[in-house]
Parts: structure tokens; C-alpha cells; sequence
């Protein structure tokens, strides 16, 4: 039997060329195991007008009024942010955030001066590395939609140097925004800028690279192969090929949009606080995941098996307990661990694929699932929360809410 592997366009963008002496098979289908049907995948044409659509009501989607407002910060609890941290440059009766750096003989000199490039901040004189890892593990931030675009980004484009890349350009192009444009992210205040550790450490280190590597996993156990064979040609149909890989991959980071426009609501499930717009996008997400599945004409048991694994990501972001603010980078170690034994058992049980790699990736997601555990239920946390609502860094633009509130629209211009 001779195997030949090609694309073509005519009948579907990745198909799987097979060429048998003895048995005449359309060349242009794979047959999907449980229903030992052809699977055709669609042409480069269909795909890409689909796309369009799908990203066309997600726009339109995004263009009608909020479900659910933001809850703004009441204005008696804005708090002047030079006030509150050096409280000596007015009458003012704020408790003291207090420095562990001083200036000998020059006890007026209590802070120092960062350059954010179109301001200056005043800083208090300290560098305190608890603090920094509180506010690194806690507080209100977009730590989902880095997992998924991370996860998302492997499923589809099966290069990880290539997601990785695009991580750290997103990241740089959002800092561009800052110049250009006057907003952070090209959409939001100046004011809620994010910091420093939020780009690098949070939406790289913390987000990108472990679910890559998940995701990694996740395709070695389960065996699904993409049909992509990348090469160095400059042919129009590589050009097809890519670009609809990439069209997908820009359509389905679309959906974690979509959440947004249910204003932060929640709503109990089960004794727990469940996050409205996150199952909404989950939902969406899920869909959008089944039209690309039979665009590339992939088995349709494997969607399943990714919608397994991706429901166990969503679970930690979606539902939080009632009595505390939700951590997502704290959920994202339980978003990293469950699904990871998942895929591990999975492997163990189903395949012989019982290699070192899965030792050590066992190994791995236990010890992020303890922890998680010392993080997030232990009577003395490996990290401790921040006892000042100050620090929970999210849309306040003077304090309140412990972040979920939002200030920043109190901003006006002249």
C-alpha cells in the first residue's frame, strides 16, 4: 500500500490524499471510526464565507445593550490614590499604607517616581515581594481568556512556537495602544492600565505556557491529527491553507468576548456563585468549536473529547464560592490540574502510550493541584490575600468594590 500525503482545495482544505494499489478510495474524505462514514471537508471558500458569518453575529452580538451593567463604585468611596498612600501631603485622616525604605535624615522623602511614559506615578518607598505575589495570585483579572487563546491556539494551529509568539505580540501590541490611541488594549481608560507582572507573568508565564503544554498533552493522548503539513512553499494554496487556519483560530478567541456584555452577573447554582456571561461563552464556544470540527472534516468523537477536556477548564473560572471574590489565577491552577489527570487517566487506561511523559506530566498536575489546594483552601494559604481592598487591581480608578466594581467610567475629559 502506498500512502501519499497532499491538500487540496477543490474538495476540502485537509483532506488526506490516500492512493491504494488494490482498493479505489475517494481520495478527498476520511472516514470517522464510530460511524465509518466519509468525512468531506469543506472547500476553502465555504469555510472562510462561514467564518464570516459566525464572526458577523458575533459583532452584531456585541453591539446590543448590556444584559447586566457594571456596578459602579459609589462615588463617597473613591478614594484619592497620592491621599491614601502618603497621607502627609494632606490633612487628610487615610490609615497609612506604610514604606519599609526610608532616607536617612530626609523623613519627607517617602516615595519614588515610575515612568509610565505619558505620566509619572509616585511610588511608596518599598518593594515588598509578598506583596507583589499577592497581587500576582489575587484580585480580579483576565486570566481565562489568555487560557483559552493559549489552548485554542495549539488545538488549531499545532505549532506552539507560533502561539507563543503571538502571545508575546499581543502583549506588545497592547502596550502600543497606549501611544497611538490614548486606551489600554485599544479599549480601555489610561487609568486601568494593567501592570507590569499582569502582561508578563500572568497572561504569559501563568496562562500561555502551561496550557500550550496542556494542550500538548491533550493532542498526544487522544491522537488527533490536524491533516496540517507546514513547508516553506509560497503557493497560493499554502496561502489558503493558512489563512483559513487562522481565520478559525481569530474567530473561536472571538467568543470569549461575548461574556462581557453580562456585566460580571451572577447567579447561584448548587450553593455556589456561577458566572452568567462565562456560561454563555462557554456555550458559544462549544458551538462555534463543532462548525470548525466539520469545516477540517475531523473525527467527531474527538470533539467530544475536547469538549470533555475544555469543560473541565471552564468549571474553575465559571462557579465560585459565595462568600469570596473569585480568583482567576488561583482557578486557573485548577483549571490547569483537573483536566490534565483527566487526560492522564485517559492516557494511562485507553492507550499504550504508558512512557516517562506521562509520569512526569502526572507528576506535574498533582503537585499544581496541591497547590491549588494551599492557595485556595488551606487554613494558613502558601500566599495570603491582600488585607487591603486597594490591592485587588482591577477597574478602580479610586477604591472600591474590592474590584469588582467598576470606577473608571467616573473619568471625564476636558
Amino acid at each position: 500500500m502506498q500512502v501519499v500525503g497532499a491538500l487540496d482545495f477543490n474538495r476540502g482544505s485537509y483532506s488526506q490524499v490516500i492512493r491504494m494499489k488494490s482498493n479505489d478510495v475517494d481520495s478527498h474524505t476520511s472516514i470517522d471510526k464510530t460511524s465509518q462514514q466519509p468525512l468531506i471537508a469543506w472547500s476553502f471558500y465555504f469555510q472562510v464565507g462561514t467564518l464570516l458569518l459566525i464572526q458577523l453575529c458575533i459583532e452584531i452580538f456585541m453591539r446590543l445593550d448590556d444584559f447586566y451593567e457594571w456596578k459602579l463604585t459609589p462615588k463617597e468611596d473613591l478614594v484619592d490614590a497620592a491621599t491614601l498612600l502618603f497621607p502627609h501631603l494632606s490633612n487628610s485622616s487615610a490609615h497609612v499604607l506604610s514604606a519599609s525604605a526610608f532616607v536617612e535624615n530626609r523623613a519627607d522623602i517617602r516615595s519614588f517616581g515610575f515612568d509610565l511614559g505619558g505620566s509619572t506615578c509616585a511610588c511608596t518607598l518599598q518593594w515588598d515581594t509578598t506583596q507583589y505575589w499577592q497581587r500576582v495570585m489575587y484580585g480580579t483579572k483576565y486570566v481565562s481568556g489568555h487560557v483559552f487563546t493559549a489552548f485554542f491556539g495549539m488545538l488549531l494551529i499545532r505549532k506552539w512556537e507560533w502561539v507563543l509568539l503571538f502571545k508575546f505580540m499581543n502583549e506588545s501590541i497592547e502596550e502600543l495602544t497606549l501611544p497611538l490611541f490614548g486606551l489600554w488594549a485599544a479599549k480601555h481608560p489610561i487609568m486601568d492600565v494593567e501592570p507590569r507582572y499582569d502582561s508578563l507573568v500572568n497572561d504569559t508565564v501563568l496562562a500561555a505556557f502551561p496550557f500550550v503544554a496542556l494542550c500538548c498533552h491533550f493532542l498526544y493522548a487522544i491522537d488527533l491529527d490536524a491533516n496540517l503539513k507546514y513547508g516553506t512553499t509560497y503557493d497560493l494554496e499554502s496561502f489558503k491553507k493558512l489563512s483559513t487556519v487562522f481565520l478559525q483560530y481569530y474567530v473561536v478567541n472571538n467568543t470569549n468576548n461575548v461574556w462581557n456584555k453580562f456585566g460580571g452577573h451572577t447567579t447561584e447554582i448548587a450553593g455556589m456563585s456561577a458566572d452568567s456571561g462565562k456560561v454563555f461563552a462557554c456555550v458559544v464556544q462549544f458551538v462555534v468549536l463543532r462548525v470548525i470540527w466539520v469545516m477540517r472534516a475531523w473525527n467527531l468523537s474527538k470533539y467530544w473529547m475536547t469538549i470533555a477536556c475544555l469543560f473541565f477548564i471552564w468549571c474553575p473560572f465559571i462557579f465560585n464560592s459565595l462568600d469570596s471574590p473569585a480568583n482567576e489565577q488561583i482557578s486557573a491552577a485548577l483549571s490547569f490540574a483537573l483536566p490534565g489527570l483527566v487526560i492522564s487517566v485517559y492516557q494511562y487506561r485507553y492507550t499504550e502510550k504508558h512512557s516517562k511523559l506521562l509520569a512526569f506530566a502526572a507528576c506535574l498536575y498533582i503537585c499544581v493541584l496541591i497547590l491549588y489546594y494551599m492557595l485556595a483552601h488551606s487554613s494558613k494559604p502558601l500566599i495570603e490575600a491582600p488585607n487591603d481592598g486597594f490591592y485587588y487591581k482591577r477597574k478602580w480608578c479610586g477604591l472600591g468594590g474590592g474590584g469588582s466594581q467598576e470606577s473608571c467610567s467616573y473619568i471625564k475629559y476636558h
